[in-house]
């Protein structure tokens, strides 16, 4: 309190009409200022007396105090407190109402002598003295409220803020931003405690920022000892609160090193250092905040001397670098340890997020390893994927302006892509190795029954000639007839080369235009006039129905009831992927995966859906890039890889005919999305994961 009393310059005033009503003594011991213009002379304290607060005992005639009364009340100095000797009649004062009375000390109807001078003059200091002090702790009190209840609040805040961020770069900034907003620091840094290869404890100087000057410093790392400042407080727990990082105390077992000031023509004087503690209690890491810049009254009018005050030159730091304000020890230790539960429970869930995306893409590999041909596959989908929803984001016009996706958007979409086939585990591999019309067992046996024919076939034909040769009664006619059994017989066995050869063409998956089932009945036709007999006697089936099934096939190599099969494994994927318990961020993989296949037009699978606003963007855009990696795939065993100009071509014909998005095609393409994707980087993840 003694330093309000320190402050106060007591003013004696009187104006020109109240000298004929007052005496003033010789020796007063006061300061009296006769003044004829009051509202001047107060004015001039108040300009040229600094770091005083004026209290003034006024002397005026009635007429003067209500002309200065309203005047002073509407200026409200906040530099001057006073109190009135009004000289006036009864008359004069009849009129006034409460409220005019209170900034009267004395009302005199007659002049005043010298000793009620002084009394009149020590009762009024003691009076104005008493209610400026009164005043000013009562607003002290208030300000450390207010600067409580901000306080309290910034830790509310805080603790809001640090639990909803999940980027581990983005939350160390957040976690520095805060703490200087809160203590008005210019500068800090935050390191943080990790390991090395042998289990040994080291420092990292993670992030910093300085308002002053904006250069970046890099990371580095330091020892884990109590030489450096950040070092001792990691190591012994202890928070520091230093006034001058130039002149510590002679013992302190720790340094300053002002290599980073002298740099950057900087200087770091006052600051407070403070341990991260984790749930356990373990240091993690340190925070350490340089040059408060704090100004309890800035504060209060909602101002952050940490984003407003820049130090620049010398004397800026001398004017405006304080020592940290001790409550913020204990402050500070509160927000570092809500920052190390923070960084500790990023670290866990990033370590989680890292571990399933891990096992997604050890599932992937292992279930593509199955079928060599299409390993990598849905590696590159998602890639292909992730480009195209980049490049999404960077339309400004036509259709797709109006999407954006977001960071977890496009992971959502990326893992999405990576598990659209994981329903093929439950599908027969052969089925997806099938090569030909004809699985390789199948033709073999068609080709040994058909070579049995030949063989069966030859055989008769043998037999006839022996029995012929037997019989021969007129040697003309024998050799009539025999000329004639061999040409049959080498038509025959010529019609049975030729009909294999001609299975074996039709045994390959290209795109046949010719009425095939026409072809097929009459080479059917063509081997059931023909009785071959088993071993057994019985009759053999040369061709099956199954073989007539497969080798009808128009398009590819699968028959009705195998594509129907590959077709299902969109809904084992969704069945399958529909029972992991996916953060609510991620809910839509499930459905993604599950539409990938279906086609604007109505002609896809699983239920044929049909218009573009019937599938989200993101199957969309999973149908482009499966259809894309299946062209230009090489090594599929029933086709070869298409030239990329062909590629492109078939994907705006499919959009053309409605089967793809127009808009996404014209993407795909303008953008050339295709030659941003690396067609090795499963072998390379697979050489970096499996070994």
């Amino acid at each position: 309190m003694d330093y309000l009393f320190e402050r106060l310059k007591n003013i004696v005033l009187i104006s020109e009409k109240a000298k004929a009503y007052t005496s003033i003594p010789a020796e007063n011991g006061f300061t009296v200022i006769e003044s004829v213009d009051l509202r001047k002379d107060i004015q001039s304290l108040i300009d040229t007396v600094e770091n005083v607060h004026i209290t003034a005992a006024i002397f005026l005639c009635f007429g003067e105090y209500m002309e200065l009364n309203m005047l002073l009340n509407v200026l409200s100095f906040k530099d001057i407190s006073y109190q009135f000797i009004v000289f006036g009649s009864d008359d004069e004062v009849k009129g006034l109402g409460f409220e005019n009375l209170l900034e009267i000390s004395e009302f005199r109807r007659q002049p005043i002598s010298e000793s009620e001078f002084s009394f009149i003059v020590r009762k009024t200091f003691a009076g104005v003295n008493e209610l400026y002090i009164n005043r000013s702790l009562q607003e002290g009190y208030f300000s450390k409220l207010i600067d409580t209840k901000k306080d309290q609040e910034d830790l509310i805040n805080i603790g809001r803020a640090l639990s909803t961020e999940k980027d581990s770069d983005k939350l160390l900034r957040l976690i520095l931003y805060l703490s200087k907003r809160i203590t008005g620091a210019d500068a800090g840094s935050i390191y943080l405690v990790e390991h090395d290869s042998k289990g040994r404890k080291r420092l990292r100087f993670k992030h910093s920022h300085t308002f002053s000057w904006d250069v970046p410093l890099e990371e580095k790392l330091l020892p884990l000892n109590k030489k450096t400042i950040a070092g001792y407080v990691a190591v012994t727990g202890q928070v520091l609160n230093i006034s001058d990082a130039y002149n510590l105390p002679p013992d302190a077992p720790y340094s300053f090193n002002s290599s980073i000031d002298k740099k950057n023509n900087y200087l770091s004087r006052s600051m407070l250092v403070v341990p991260m503690r984790n749930h356990v209690d373990e240091i993690i890491g340190v925070i350490q905040l340089i040059n408060s810049k704090e100004s309890i009254e800035k504060k209060n009018n909602g101002e952050y001397e940490a984003f407003t005050i820049r130090l620049e030159k010398p004397e800026d730091f001398k004017r405006h670098v304080v020592t940290f304000n001790k409550k913020y020890n204990s402050l500070m230790e509160a927000v570092a340890g809500q920052a190390a539960i923070a960084i500790e429970n990023n670290r866990m869930i990033t370590q989680i997020k890292n571990q399933f995306e891990e096992f997604v893409k050890a599932s992937v590999s292992a279930i593509e390893s199955r079928d060599p041909a299409t390993s990598g596959h849905s590696f590159r989908v998602a890639d292909i994927c992730k480009a195209m929803a980049f490049a999404v984001n960077e339309e400004n016009e036509g259709y797709l302006k109006d999407f954006h996706f977001t960071e977890t958007q496009i992971k959502e979409l990326e893992l999405a892509a990576l598990l659209h086939d994981f329903g093929k585990v439950y599908i027969d591999l052969s089925v997806f190795k099938k090569s030909k019309k004809l699985y390789p067992k199948d033709f073999e046996n068609l080709c040994l029954r058909l070579n049995y024919l030949y063989r069966f076939l030859e055989l008769q034909y043998s037999s006839r000639e022996a029995e012929l040769m037997k019989s021969m009664n007129n040697g003309e006619e024998t050799a009539r007839i025999f000329t004639e059994l061999a040409s049959e017989k080498n038509q025959m066995l010529t019609r049975i080369v030729e009909i294999r050869d001609r299975l074996c063409q039709m045994n390959e998956p290209a795109v046949v235009d010719e009425d095939l089932e026409e072809t097929l009945n009459r080479i059917s036709a063509e081997m059931d006039e023909i009785e071959c007999l088993t071993v057994e006697g019985g009759r053999m089936c040369i061709i099956s129905q199954a073989d007539l099934l497969n080798l009808s096939i128009r398009r590819g190599s699968l028959n009705p009831i195998e594509r129907s099969e590959i077709e299902s494994h969109v809904m084992h994927t969704y069945c399958f992927v529909s029972k992991i318990p996916w953060p609510p961020e991620y809910k839509n993989i499930p459905e993604i995966a599950l539409r990938h296949h279906e086609k604007i037009d109505g002609t896809g699978y699983p239920d044929g859906l049909s218009g573009r606003e019937s599938t989200m963007l993101q199957s969309r855009i999973m149908a482009i890039a499966d259809i894309y990696d299946a062209l230009v795939a090489g090594d599929r065993p029933y086709k070869k890889a298409v030239p990329m100009d062909r590629v492109l071509e078939i994907l705006k014909e499919e959009a053309d005919r409605g089967v793809l998005d127009g808009d996404l095609v014209d993407l795909f393409v303008r953008r050339k999305i295709y030659q941003k994707i690396d067609r090795d980087s499963f072998k390379k993840y697979v050489q970096e994961n499996v070994g």
